[in-house]
């Protein structure tokens, strides 16, 4: 465009065969090239319980990442809970919005707490992933340090790499991580498929890991822990703000 605007001023317009934009062919640098203020991409994903007896689904997330310049400036998460006993005696559905190193939540464990009036509590803390997230996807592609390490230790077949990355590797390059798990890391490994777009960004993920010291109450030997995230919308506008001061109720960190 900047082109044909030049060549009209000059008084030269010269047509030429329309052309489409090239995504970077480096998923990592096309990630890069997404990440702008007030830009950013949304996802679902669910989490399931599996067992040998098969796989049952316990939680469910719907939610906005919003980029600041140099990577994620806020998001806003809602998280849905299913009916087993043995999340929803600890877990409930949930809202987070966190903006900076501030987060807003609605529902969950506070609900029951809050004043009357108020349905937020807002927390100097940030925790993006709510209550909820110890149990959830602890990996996100739309980190670049993330996504360079799922690429770089994955094997590609066409447009999906598939590899392993411990707990430990994830929480020292992943934010997002930090946030999601509660304590230090071991070496236990998280096996991932990534399957990226045309645009070579990340479409979605699956993890799978031992259930064993990463979920809460009983498990069997051999259960594991299944995550599947999809995105969409990469590089759309999106505004993320807090909710109204007269709804929200303050804690200490």
């Amino acid at each position: 465009m900047k082109q044909v605007v030049a060549a009209f001023l000059a008084g030269v317009f010269i047509a030429t065969p329309a052309q489409t934009a090239v995504a970077p062919s480096d998923p990592v640098s096309a990630l890069k090239s997404r990440i702008a203020a007030g830009k950013g991409v949304t996802f679902i994903d669910a989490t399931s319980y599996v067992e040998l007896s098969g796989k049952t689904k316990v939680l469910s997330r719907r939610g906005t990442l919003q980029f600041g310049k140099s990577g994620i400036a806020a998001s806003d998460v809602s998280v849905k809970v299913s009916d087993q006993d043995v999340v929803r005696t600890v877990l409930a559905d949930e809202r987070v919005i966190t903006i900076g190193k501030v987060s807003y939540t609605r529902g969950g464990l506070f609900a029951e707490v809050l004043p009357k009036g108020k349905r937020w509590v807002r927390s100097g803390k940030p925790r993006p992933v709510g209550v909820s997230g110890m149990l959830s996807q602890p990996v996100n592609a739309a980190e670049p340090q993330t996504l360079k390490a799922l690429i770089s230790a994955g094997e590609r077949s066409g447009r999906t790499y598939a590899g392993t990355i411990t707990f430990r590797q994830l929480w020292k390059i992943s934010p997002w991580a930090r946030v999601s798990l509660l304590g230090k890391q071991d070496d236990e490994r998280i096996r991932y498929t990534l399957t990226l777009g045309s645009d070579n960004l990340p479409r979605q993920l699956v993890t799978t890991y031992l259930a064993q010291g990463h979920w809460l109450g009983r498990v069997t030997e051999g259960d594991e822990v299944s995550n599947k995230t999809d995105c969409k919308g990469w590089g759309g506008r999106y505004t993320i703000t807090p909710p109204p001061a007269g709804q929200v109720h303050s804690v200490k960190k």
